[in-house]
């Protein structure tokens, strides 16, 4: 009732507490202490042995099918069976062939001197690729093929083959260097002498965690490049997952350095997917398990650098109160540890079998006051704290709009709903000032608020509107509700398209696509996005009435793709999860560009082949953007694959002759196909009248020996 006052929580859990606590810890403690901890320790000890031979034995299966893979290639080549380079189809063959018979094998692969790469790797949805890289030493750059196999029965079926430029150099790699280093002194090599292991991290098509064991390949002592067969890490971490150790056990295999190297926790599996080693210390802080491994080792109780023999001792978890046995077993393969965590609690369930006469009474007493202290303490705390956590989960998401108030019979509770309610409401007020989604986006990635970030390949848009400022000095405030309406849409063909949106400029919007959820389509999101922006305003604009002068307004957007540096850039106090590079000016430029060629859309070369198929474009000009030297391909982007009518861009054909043309200083052919295509289009065609003029300059004045086709921006 209103006014009443209400038990305290502290008076409610400390007389259930102490009641349970007090009536189980006295029987408990007097029947069972003794005999629980023998037998617990017997079981631990035998559950333990058998953990690690299984552990052990994995880790060898591992070491003897990666070896036997690497010893069959380099005895074919050495025999003169095949010729790795020359001999593709036997290449594949073997490779393809080794991978299907030794399931634990990653990647198998040879480098040569030249840095070329020919390789096979099982990829994480089973199937096959085989992915071959030709090194230009000039360029510092290496043209990727990658052919993609899936398994049918016994056969490989072929679904399709990519080419990309890369910059992966085989003769950089760590594996390639230390099998040289060791096995070759110059004159001549030595391929057992070379053979070794290594921890590796970069391949072809991405970064993960891995071992690996590499060695020359030696014929008649002529050195022809080095045979590289991995093993992700993954794929022990995920034998790992699969290991029963009681209920709440774990196992986890570290180097002497404490490294984490294989491990059932998802933390350490997505580190390794990153290609990197998580120490001990960076997972123990949330896992209690891994905490008291770390502890002992803090302790100085086991020495990893030192230690040879099997180490096992009893630790209390401050986590949780309950006594846990942390065992070290060292092991031969890369001079690894194995750790097992094993509670003690998970193994009295036998000592219960033997004693069941003597706690028949305890049990039903046991029973009794838990049913009593369940149902109050479910009445009472469980269910509204229950629904308090709710709530703070949906200010930890960053969902304001669904936190309520929490009625409860406890005054603390009321007290701390009132505080929820009431922190959501401040936060929703300054969440008007920041862009909600990508707080929630940063927060669910558990990307943390300071100064950092990588380089990635991501694609960025510009979009700006036409007769912005004209139409702003026409109407004054009134431009407001205006400008809300154009922001509201792009934000919505952003977000629609798993695009993050960096900022508002006044009438401009900055967004990008693939950061800081990973996206592959980065670059067709990015074009879809900027076409249903275009779409939307067309559609608003025909619903104007005639003469409106906001029927003026045009969105201009520039697109780009390349590697640019993304994160929180600021300072400690003030950060801004953007993108900064190269790639970020030139999309800008492109923006502009609009201008120039009286288009709506213009993207980069690097969005074009990173969207492919996707999308309908043309070629517009050959550009050398303000502040930059070297020209490129710049592109009009007319629509999507998937909508397009393909029978209204028949005229794109004929632009391309025009410019074919037009670079190969054939002015008065290319003058008829531009012409043609300005025919073609109602209401005439805009980057062809801007060809033609340039051709009939050209016809009246030719240009001299050292004229380039490319256009030079001369402002931003």
């Amino acid at each position: 009732m209103f006014g009443q006052k209400k038990p305290g929580l502290k008076l409610v859990l400390t007389g259930l507490v102490l009641l349970t606590v007090l009536l189980t810890a006295l029987l408990v403690h007097v029947l069972w202490s003794y005999t629980a901890r023998q037998n617990v320790e017997d079981v631990v000890r035998q559950l333990n042995q058998e953990i690690v031979t299984t552990v052990k034995n994995e880790l060898g299966g591992v070491r003897d099918q990666a070896v036997a893979a690497q010893l069959a290639v380099g005895s074919a080549f050495v025999n003169g069976i095949f010729d790795f380079e020359k001999q593709a189809g036997q290449r594949d063959f073997i490779f393809l062939s080794l991978l299907r018979s030794q399931t634990s094998v990653s990647w198998i692969s040879i480098g040569t001197p030249q840095g070329n790469f020919y390789g096979a790797q099982r990829a994480a949805d089973g199937k096959f690729r085989l992915v071959s890289i030709l090194w230009n030493a000039a360029s510092r750059q290496g043209e990727q093929t990658t052919y993609r196999y899936r398994a049918v029965g016994a056969e490989a079926e072929y679904e399709g083959v990519e080419t990309a430029a890369t910059g992966y150099n085989a003769a950089e790699q760590s594996w390639y260097m230390r099998a040289v280093n060791e096995g070759c002194d110059g004159v001549r090599c030595n391929a057992e002498r070379g053979a070794g292991w290594n921890l590796v991290s970069h391949f072809p098509d991405g970064d993960r965690a891995g071992i690996s064991t590499s060695m020359p390949l030696v014929a008649n002592t002529k050195f022809g490049g080095v045979i590289n067969v991995v093993i992700e890490l993954e794929r022990i971490s995920q034998f790992l997952s699969h290991q029963m150790i009681g209920e709440r056990g774990t196992v986890i295999v570290i180097d002497r350095e404490g490294h984490i190297v294989a491990s059932a926790d998802p933390r350490a599996i997505e580190q390794q997917r990153q290609g990197l080693l998580p120490m001990l210390d960076d997972l123990g802080h949330d896992d209690a398990r891994l905490a008291l491994i770390e502890q002992t080792i803090r302790s100085g109780a086991v020495d990893l650098a030192k230690f040879s023999d099997v180490f096992s001792m009893e630790v209390s978890s401050a986590a949780d109160g309950a006594e846990y046995f942390v065992t070290f077993s060292p092991v031969q393969f890369q001079d690894w540890v194995i750790a097992t965590v094993i509670p003690a609690h998970d193994f009295l369930a036998s000592i219960e079998e033997n004693a069941e006469t003597l706690l028949i009474a305890l049990v039903l007493l046991v029973l009794i006051m838990a049913a009593l202290a369940v149902l109050m303490t479910n009445r009472l705390i469980v269910r509204p704290l229950t629904r308090i956590a709710q709530q703070f989960g949906h200010i930890a998401n960053f969902r304001l709009d669904r936190v309520e108030r929490v009625r409860s019979g406890l005054r603390e509770f009321d007290s701390l709903s009132n505080v929820t309610v009431q922190t959501s409401k401040s936060l929703s007020s300054f969440a008007k000032y920041m862009p909600t989604e990508l707080v929630r986006t940063l927060v669910s990635q558990g990307i943390e608020a300071k100064p950092g970030g990588e380089h990635e390949n991501l694609t960025v848009m510009f979009a700006d509107l036409q007769g912005f400022t004209t139409l702003s000095e026409a109407l004054g405030e009134a431009i407001v509700p205006v400008l809300t309406e154009y922001l509201e849409t792009a934000s919505s063909a952003v977000l629609s398209t798993r695009g993050t949106i960096d900022k508002f400029i006044g009438d401009a919007v900055m967004a990008f696509w693939g950061a800081p959820i990973e996206n592959p389509q980065h670059a067709r999101d990015a074009c879809a996005a900027a076409l249903a922006i275009h779409e939307k305003m067309l559609v608003r604009q025909s619903e104007l009435p005639a003469g409106d002068p906001r029927g003026a307004l045009r969105a201009r957007i520039g697109i780009n793709t390349g590697r640019m540096l993304v994160g929180n850039i600021g300072s400690a106090d003030r950060l801004n999860y953007t993108v900064i590079g190269d790639p970020v000016n030139v999309a800008s430029r492109l923006e502009a560009l609009n201008k120039r060629y009286r288009t709506a859309i213009v993207i980069g070369d690097e969005t074009r082949r990173a969207a492919g198929g996707a999308v309908l474009c043309r070629q517009l000009d050959w550009v050398a953007v303000y502040g930059r030297a070297e020209g490129a391909a710049i592109h009009e982007l007319l629509a999507m694959s998937e909508s397009a009518d393909i029978s209204a861009l028949a005229w794109v054909h004929d632009y391309k002759a025009g410019l074919d043309a037009y670079r190969s200083r054939q002015f008065s052919r290319a003058l008829q196909w531009f012409e043609a295509v300005n025919i073609a289009r109602p209401g005439g065609d805009p980057p062809s009248q801007i060809f033609i003029e340039r051709c009939r300059a050209f016809l009246a004045n030719p240009p001299g020996a050292d004229w380039s086709h490319i256009a030079v921006q001369m402002e931003k």
